[in-house]
């Protein structure tokens, strides 16, 4: 069941006449994110990827002390999960904002709400959405995003391969194709580890936790001297990881626990 807040957005966008001055093209930020979760499967899940697209803002004239937007186009997408939808968003002065979108993900209606007030910039879009009811599977958005820029002809391309920085997934590397095999976001040209299981947190150079720090050793001639030296190995590579915003407190959390749990670095004393 939808809320009424969602059908009279509906009915104010299809009978507004809106100019295309009215309406701002936002474009997701690497720091958007999609999260799952499933409390009863037969091993409990949680799985974060990385979220991109964009979406349209439409100002719309609507008396109120605050001001109401119409949210249209929706199109955000990660490697297994595609969100399609629209809804609105009402700005409560210039620090607040809460927003609510009829979404279908992977085609299946789902409901998304801020549930709360939340902070907000006049340069950008951030805040949470979630399902609101406590269901066995839940998801969490997180959005981040900007206006974007116009195009323009001299738009910059480092590596002078036809594709500006803004869109390049190689910038310092030749690769017209954009080919991205572990679809991690960073091209096969420049993705020092290119066969990251799909959906892993990586560092810039394409790398996943494991694949730094594996469980043998830092490489293959070299082996952990303790299993301290591998959790430092760890936790430095989540340290970045949530510099970066690409990893939750949670989620870095059950990382840890699990590299604990996994004994790798431990010395193992042949018995005779």
């Amino acid at each position: 069941m939808r809320t009424a807040a969602v059908v009279a957005c509906f009915w104010l966008t299809a009978r507004t006449p809106v100019r295309a001055s009215d309406v701002i093209h936002y474009v997701l930020t690497p720091e958007s994110r999609i999260t799952y979760s499933c409390r009863t499967c037969d091993t409990p899940v949680i799985h974060s990827e990385v979220l991109s697209g964009s979406f349209d803002v439409t100002s719309m004239p609507v008396p109120s002390a605050y001001a109401v937007e119409a949210v249209t186009g929706i199109d955000w997408h990660s490697p297994s999960f595609a969100v399609r939808g629209a809804g609105f968003q009402q700005r409560l002065g210039t620090t607040r904002m809460a927003m609510v979108v009829d979404a279908h993900i992977n085609d299946a209606a789902t409901l998304l709400t801020t549930g709360r007030r939340q902070r907000s910039s006049v340069d950008a879009i951030r805040l949470m959405l979630v399902t609101p009811d406590k269901t066995d599977t839940n998801y969490a958005l997180t959005i981040v995003a900007v206006p974007a820029a116009p195009a323009v002809a001299s738009a910059p391309d480092a590596d002078g391969d036809g594709i500006p920085d803004t869109d390049d997934n190689c910038v310092t590397v030749a690769n017209r194709d954009q080919t991205d095999s572990d679809g991690d976001g960073l091209g096969d040209a420049c993705d020092v580890c290119a066969d990251t299981t799909l959906g892993s947190p990586v560092l810039p150079d394409g790398c996943a936790v494991y694949q730094r720090c594996g469980c043998d050793g830092p490489n293959e001639s070299t082996e952990w001297k303790s299993q301290r030296e591998y959790l430092q190995c760890v936790a430095e590579f989540l340290k970045e990881l949530k510099r970066l915003g690409r990893v939750s407190r949670r989620e870095s959390l059950q990382v840890m626990q699990d590299a604990v749990r996994s004994g790798c670095g431990q010395r193992i004393v042949a018995m005779r």
